[in-house]
């Protein structure tokens, strides 16, 4: 595979600004080389760089580091480089040697960081060996799912029709991939009968500072290739992680540290809303947190078979906890009015003791004793805080001895520890996206960018 960068970098300004820039970082200076700052920057030692010297121009070489083949080029960027700065002729040359630079903060790095980070980034490059073809996916997604999926066939192609998702897949032997709610009914026949390997493509848990409604871009993906998680009617790729997969120590241990630096710094799937207020809430009754969903969402029409709407879960919640301060918490979408749940005020408060509209769920879940839910993502968020946690549909996270189960066909036949379920939901399921570098990274990198984003 050929390196992404073109031949001769001495005209691409924004290029050679950013190298330039990490140049600089590397080596605190600027190699205390005279006439650096107005080098012609170029890859590769060949005619440019010739005819430049020639001029009299001084310039700086760039080429791929001894730890980068071409391969890693593509799957990593330039975390390695070999920097060799040649002053006018009468200037003599210096011999600035080899920097390496952190794939995702381009911080500088040493030897054996680099060597490692570039061979995760390698594994999660090869992972994408057959090209992806997406169908149906909003233009303002792309550039985020484009950097999930490039692989060493090339770029994600994107496609709007099931016919033209197959016969783009069969052309380029690759995969087809659709947003998990908007997929084509007759996608997954097509794919079968063209024998087509077919994925859904969700968000994450660790999504963003941001809602998606709201057009903010998600830095974690789900691609399953069996279902989808938030759909109990058939067995998805979380569901048989959950259900098979082994968790050694060293596993276990990273899904608690993990867990902790989540609780510690107060993040959460959309990092939105309003820090409680001190208000008047009882400081001697169990206080009980019912969060809203949308009622049109797949979680709710697939696994919720008893308990459907938002007026029927407060009113099930408050059946259930008659002494109870009840507190409703609309869901963000249904509350910026972008999605179908609303209840009118009166209902609600006939119901619950406050409606917390606007209030993060994070500072919510630190005032709370327990949640009341359908299928909502707050159960798993209060699960990691320790709290109970009542399901009246078939969320990922209930039927493995966690939760208290209301709904029916919900054990799983196998009980988990805390850290195992999140050790399966938020590292062995997931691809995370670091946003800044529009690479891909570990949830922990994750957690960094988003409380820098939140800050």
């Amino acid at each position: 595979m050929r390196p992404t960068l073109p031949a001769s970098l001495f005209a691409v300004e924004p290029t050679v600004r950013l190298l330039r820039a990490e140049i600089e970082a590397a080596t605190g200076s600027r190699f205390g080389a005279p006439g650096l700052a107005s080098a012609a920057v170029v890859w590769g030692d060949g005619a440019a760089a010739r005819m430049l010297r020639l001029a009299g121009r001084p310039v700086l070489v760039v080429a791929p580091g001894p730890l980068l083949s071409p391969y890693d080029q593509a799957a990593t960027g330039f975390s390695s480089l070999t920097l060799t700065f040649a002053g006018a002729p009468v200037g003599g040359r210096e011999a600035p040697g080899v920097h390496h630079f952190d794939p995702w903060t381009r911080a500088p790095i040493d030897r054996e960081d680099c060597a490692e980070r570039v061979a995760w980034l390698r594994a999660r490059f090869s992972e994408n060996a057959r090209r992806a073809v997406y169908v149906g996916i909003s233009r303002w997604k792309r550039p985020a799912l484009d950097a999930f999926a490039v692989g060493p066939a090339g770029a994600p192609i994107h496609t709007m029709t099931t016919a033209d998702a197959v016969a783009a897949a069969k052309r380029h032997d690759g995969q087809v991939l659709a947003w998990a709610t908007r997929a084509p009914e007759a996608l997954e026949s097509a794919c079968a009968a063209a024998g087509l390997p077919l994925a859904r493509v969700e968000d994450g848990f660790l999504r963003s500072v941001g809602l998606g409604a709201s057009l903010q871009p998600g830095a974690s993906i789900v691609v399953d290739d069996r279902g989808i998680y938030y759909d109990p009617r058939r067995e998805s790729r979380l569901s048989r992680i959950l259900a098979e997969a082994e968790f050694p120590d060293a596993l276990v241990a990273r899904a608690k540290a993990l867990r902790e630096t989540i609780v510690a710094r107060r993040l959460s799937k959309y990092n939105v809303g309003l820090a409680v207020a001190a208000g008047d809430w009882p400081a001697g009754r169990r206080i009980v947190l019912v969060p809203g969903q949308v009622e049109d969402d797949a979680s709710v029409r697939y696994g919720s078979p008893n308990v459907r709407s938002n007026r029927a879960l407060l009113q099930a919640a408050r059946a259930r906890n008659p002494d109870a301060f009840l507190l409703y918490k609309p869901h963000p979408d249904v509350e910026a009015g972008f999605r179908p749940g609303a209840i009118p005020e009166a209902e609600a408060i006939a119901l619950a003791d406050r409606i917390v509209s606007g209030l993060s769920i994070v500072d919510l879940l630190d005032r709370v004793h327990h949640v009341e839910t359908m299928t909502s993502l707050a159960g798993f968020e209060a699960l990691i805080r320790g709290l109970s946690v009542a399901t009246h549909g078939r969320p990922f996270y209930a039927g493995w001895g966690l939760t208290e189960d209301l709904a029916p066909g919900t054990d799983r036949g196998r009980t988990l520890a805390l850290d195992e379920l999140v050790a399966g939901a938020l590292i062995l399921y997931p691809r995370y996206l670091d946003p800044v570098a529009m690479k891909p990274c570990g949830p922990e990198q994750l957690l960094d960018r988003l409380s820098a984003a939140r800050a």
